[in-house]
């Protein structure tokens, strides 16, 4: 069942509408009319374990232990999950109604795994949409997933430590002459940069951080320098000046991991389960302490379920970046509703689509709690002046 929140006012503070739909995006995505979209910001399935998918072609080897072990594991796509083991973010046909839904100019935001991001930007790309970048997120605290080897070559594995994840940044092509004629037509085919812009000092920017670092003053003199960068002169007794809103935004952007807390937050009134169950593996197995088994697997308690939840300060600037105000974001593969929480926290309305039916109470638990955090955040707009 769908389960639409209207737009909700406390003591006449609006709040934005969020829509989720149960189901396949494929089909769910066709009840939605033709540029109706301002952005599409998703995290869908990045399809790192489909070993039904390789070991299935007419002329591929046969696959080991197919039915146990971890074949059988990775045959269910990452940390046991069906959707995960398909192709859903490959394809084009799911990306072309991305497209359709989309305002001339509207961004699109889609993640991928470092192993497979190339297969989701080739089927964005090959869908119609420009690519404009690629944004990382990074993070630093993932756990080497490697087998490490013994004997005589001690000090090998087979992986690297997992430090950032990679995301699409695209747009429909424009159709309005110009970025901005098509800015004041749909008012989408811009970023928001000073919405987004790093403020000095904050974590998310890894790189220098003095605010001295910033843009020189209009009409003060500049020199091309050999290698071709523009360099600004600065005389005695002047000083260069930073922008007050923060560093222009980059195409990184460091944050940790949610916490359990923060995936949790909402979901109090849901029956708990244990880590081991939420990952498929036995109380006091060897399989239960590897880091393949996913996180959180060693929780007492765990209500969100989802294996692979972003952070919310992470989509609140996406949302904030490709998502005009009082704009509409899409999320084709909503999973456990950060992308629709962030966008509630932002004020700007979402719809998301959701195959897994197990999800669709945490989606709910979450987004209601998202409309008493934008009631909080945002009460002294309720002041008299």
């Amino acid at each position: 069942m769908d389960k639409y929140f209207k737009p909700i006012s406390h003591n006449e503070l609006d709040i934005a509408s969020c829509n989720v739909l149960h189901g396949s995006c494929l089909d769910r995505l066709k009840e939605i009319p033709d540029a109706s979209i301002d952005a599409v910001v998703c995290d869908p399935p990045y399809h790192l374990q489909s070993i039904v998918q390789r070991f299935s072609s007419p002329d591929a080897a046969p696959a080991q232990s197919k039915e146990s072990g971890v074949y059988a594991r990775s045959s269910r796509g990452f940390m046991g999950q069906t959707w995960d083991g398909g192709d859903i973010a490959f394809r084009t046909d799911v990306w072309r109604e991305c497209l359709r839904v989309l305002k001339a100019g509207g961004h699109l935001v889609a993640f991928g795994g470092t192993r497979t991001v190339h297969r989701i930007a080739c089927a964005i790309e090959d869908s119609g949409f420009e690519i404009r970048d690629m944004i990382s997120w990074l993070y630093f605290s993932g756990f080497p997933k490697s087998l490490n080897l013994d004997g005589d070559h001690l000090g090998y594995g087979t992986a690297l430590k997992p430090a950032q994840e990679p995301a699409i940044l695209a747009r429909k092509p424009i159709e309005a002459g110009s970025i901005a004629k098509q800015v004041l037509a749909t008012g989408t085919g811009a970023i928001n940069i000073d919405g987004c812009r790093f403020a000095f000092g904050d974590p998310c920017w890894v790189g220098p951080n003095t605010e001295q670092m910033g843009h020189h003053k209009k009409g003060s003199p500049i020199v091309r320098s050999k290698t071709n960068f523009t360099v600004p002169i600065i005389p005695i007794g002047y000083t260069c000046e930073a922008n007050p809103l923060g560093r222009w935004p980059a195409n990184i952007y460091q944050c940790a991991k949610p916490s359990r807390a923060e995936k949790e937050q909402g979901l109090e009134h849901l029956e708990p389960t244990t880590g081991a169950d939420a990952v498929g593996r036995t109380e006091g197995s060897a399989g239960l302490d590897n880091p393949r088994a996913g996180a959180g697997r060693t929780a007492a308690e765990i209500r969100n379920i989802h294996p692979t939840v972003k952070p919310l300060k992470l989509m609140r600037w996406l949302v904030r970046l490709v998502t005009p105000e009082g704009g509409t974001v899409l999320d084709p593969f909503a999973g456990s509703g950060t992308t629709l929480c962030a966008a509630m926290l932002e004020n700007r309305h979402s719809i998301g689509c959701e195959l897994t039916a197990e999800y669709l109470p945490i989606i709910h638990g979450r987004v209601e709690w998202a409309i008493d955090e934008y009631y909080r955040e945002n009460q002294q707009l309720l002041l008299p002046w």
